[in-house]
């Protein structure tokens, strides 16, 4: 078995967005609509500007997974949380049951940043890019990628290595390292997210912070 997750390095982490607008590129999201978002928190004291990112938790335990009435939020080969849209009804239950705010749903339907107007280039839609508009919707961890051995694509935009992923059940002894050092975010929350944090400046197990 494995367990995929991804350990960021806060302390690396320069804020620039290049993770974002490559989830945004790699899964072609709806315009308005972030899979994963930069987040910002001034440690005053220290006097230090902390900037990481926040996506679905891909949670061990996952609260939406509980709350759904149609099973449409299921597990993934390596322990992905991953949403069926051909079962979701949109409901949103599950965003309320979050403790991360995660879920999110592209009412208005749009799908192009182009209007009525062609695009340059249209490219075909792949499967990892169809969605349907009112549906939950969320990281998937580039499940389409890691499953041919590539890395999800915030973690191959980040050229300060501020992102690392890692297998929690085949750790390798330089993953188990940053595993044990690094920590969940809203611990309490009791969902053991596989997305964890290494940060001198900022604890992360007692900040609730959410995506939206």
């Amino acid at each position: 078995m494995s367990r995929y997750g991804i350990i960021v390095n806060v302390d690396r982490c320069a804020g620039c967005f290049a993770c974002a607008v490559a989830c945004k590129e790699e899964n072609q999201v709806a315009p308005g609509i972030f899979w994963e978002k930069i987040k910002r928190d001034e440690n005053v004291r220290d006097n230090v500007i902390n900037w990481f990112r926040m996506s679905c938790m891909h949670c061990d335990d996952p609260a939406c997974m509980k709350v759904c009435p149609m099973k449409a939020i299921h597990k993934g080969p390596h322990g992905e949380v991953l949403v069926d849209q051909q079962k979701c009804i949109g409901c949103k239950i599950c965003a309320n049951a979050c403790p991360y705010d995660v879920p999110v749903f592209n009412t208005e339907g749009r799908t192009s940043y182009f209007g009525n107007r062609q695009p340059l280039v249209v490219r075909p839609a792949k499967p990892h890019t169809e969605r349907t508009p009112g549906k939950a919707e969320h990281c998937t961890l580039c499940v389409h990628r890691t499953e041919r051995g590539l890395l999800p694509a915030c973690v191959e935009a980040c050229g300060i290595h501020a992102m690392t992923l890692v297998d929690y059940d085949n750790p390798t002894p330089e993953t188990a390292k940053l595993i044990e050092a690094a920590r969940p975010m809203n611990e309490a929350a009791g969902t053991h997210p596989k997305i964890r944090y290494i940060a001198r400046h900022m604890d992360a197990a007692k900040m609730a912070v959410k995506l939206g």
